[in-house]
């Protein structure tokens, strides 16, 4: 297998995040319309992870959520917790998501599920809709979820979405059994400008909404591996949601441990810990260690060292277990 290891991790010849939202943005969303651009799954090479067919036209897919993982690892409740609470049921084992996924991202993280080529805003693979069509559409399915996922790509570069997907809902009635969740990979600091702040607090008011911030590794040396931008995006990643924690928002985290072979793994938990603690007391409570497993869309991107990052996951996963539940006692 050969791969490209001119991308690798020097943080000087990693992407420009600032450069790269700037320029999808006005590929990605059309305020005026209220339209995004999303990825037409079906037919692209990410069909062959799906265990159903795609839905919507090709342009949705049903995700199955389980809190169970794989074993040894520990469970996973989100999205299933959150939107449970919401639908007023019991949180059961497992949960199905309608997803649609913003067709760009600034960021090429290796382990990503999605095929590169969808992830460009790219016309091939891509097309417009609005947020009601989209809306439309699902209350449609037969056997509707109870979830909707906006996903990507990136759907930090069009935050718009997200109020015009619960804005949709409500006005067709349909809040008190539809949730929503997003996953928001923290490169875009969009909802913290003065103008922002007014869309954030609006996304803040919906009850029915929950919002996952992923962070890419425990440090900048691991977010450059993981993302090939530079390094110092990883303290722009803490920055963005320090600011999000400050809101009213059902704020969650989720943490892949993987990264290069480096520093002591026991000192890596324990400071990105102690961070988020500082951030807000309760959030390494509402941080889940994301287990990384194997996609076909990852082939051709996966070389010796990624591998070990794999591997190396169950190595930081027994430090978290250990100096976790001293900070979650901490609340």
């Amino acid at each position: 297998m050969v791969v490209d290891r001119s991308r690798a991790l020097m943080p000087s010849q990693g992407l420009d995040t600032a450069l790269r939202d700037a320029s999808l943005r006005p590929r990605v969303v059309d305020v005026e319309r209220r339209s995004v651009l999303v990825t037409r799954i079906g037919g692209t090479a990410q069909v062959s992870d799906l265990s159903v067919p795609t839905n919507c036209d090709g342009l949705g897919r049903v995700r199955h959520f389980r809190q169970a993982v794989v074993p040894g690892w520990p469970d996973n409740p989100l999205p299933i917790v959150p939107a449970a609470r919401w639908l007023g049921v019991p949180s059961p084992s497992k949960m199905i998501a309608q997803v649609y996924q913003l067709a760009a991202c600034a960021w090429r993280c290796w382990y990503c599920y999605v095929p590169y080529a969808s992830l460009r805003a790219a016309p091939a693979t891509s097309v417009w809709r609005t947020a009601d069509a989209l809306v439309d559409a699902y209350l449609d399915l037969v056997d509707r979820p109870p979830i909707v996922d906006l996903s990507g790509g990136s759907p930090d570069l069009a935050p718009e979405w997200i109020l015009w997907t619960l804005e949709a809902i409500e006005r067709r009635g349909a809040s008190a059994t539809s949730f929503v969740w997003s996953d928001d990979n923290l490169s875009s600091d969009r909802l913290l400008t003065d103008e922002g702040r007014t869309l954030l607090d609006q996304i803040a008011r919906y009850s029915n909404y929950g919002r996952a911030c992923c962070l890419k590794g425990l440090d900048a040396q691991a977010f450059a591996f993981n993302t090939r931008a530079r390094s110092e995006g990883f303290e722009r990643q803490l920055a963005i949601l320090a600011g999000y924690a400050r809101s009213t928002m059902d704020l969650h985290v989720y943490l892949p441990l993987v990264g290069p072979p480096g520093p002591c793994a026991k000192t890596q938990v324990d400071t990105i810990l102690d961070r988020l603690s500082a951030i807000r007391a309760d959030l390494p409570a509402r941080t889940v260690p994301l287990f990384i497993g194997r996609f076909s869309t990852m082939a051709g991107r996966v070389d010796d060292v990624h591998e070990r990052a794999l591997d190396r996951q169950w190595e930081l996963l027994a430090h978290w277990e250990r100096a976790a539940p001293a900070h979650v006692s901490m609340r």
